[in-house]
């Protein structure tokens, strides 16, 4: 582009400017009818009224590492009032947990797979939820799985 080509973009984007100003100043305000006022701010209420305390969308990342191969969890929610928290974890096939003992109560939906530790076997769909001071042997998956915890402080809360 030339130094004239450029000159003569720059006196056009200021015309078209000049002429925007002159087409919004010539047309007369018109104020909003009155309904619509309180139409918007019922919705505005509604909106506040209903907005949650988090939001996670499928889409966002947020997997990381809990500490044993092949093992990822996801904080969904934390709640700092109650200091628990929401949290997915997602098992390779043939990875394991360790050992642990649970410092809060636990709440655990299978919701895809399998989770086993020494006789108890669960798969989707099953629910439990362990107690404070419980203590988990190895825990294993054989197939892989995707688990959602609430918990108080614990092995995956805080990490």
């Amino acid at each position: 582009m030339s130094g004239s080509d450029l000159r003569d973009d720059l006196k056009l984007d200021r015309e078209l400017d000049a002429a925007t100003v002159l087409i919004t100043d010539a047309i007369p305000e018109v104020p909003p009818p009155p309904f619509l006022r309180e139409r918007l701010l019922a919705r505005v209420a509604a909106y506040e009224e209903l907005k949650p305390l988090a939001e996670v969308r499928r889409s966002e990342g947020g997997w990381r590492n809990a500490g044993a191969p092949g093992v990822e969890k996801r904080l969904l929610y934390h709640d700092r009032v109650l200091d628990r928290t929401t949290t997915l974890v997602r098992m390779a096939p043939g990875s394991c947990l360790p050992e642990h003992t649970h410092t809060d109560d636990e709440q655990c939906l299978v919701l895809e797979g399998d989770i086993s530790w020494g006789a108890a076997s669960y798969g989707a769909g099953d629910f439990l939820v362990m107690g404070k001071a419980s203590h988990h042997p190895e825990m294993r998956t054989e197939n892989g799985n995707l688990l959602l915890l609430v918990a108080g402080h614990n092995e995956f809360s805080h990490r």
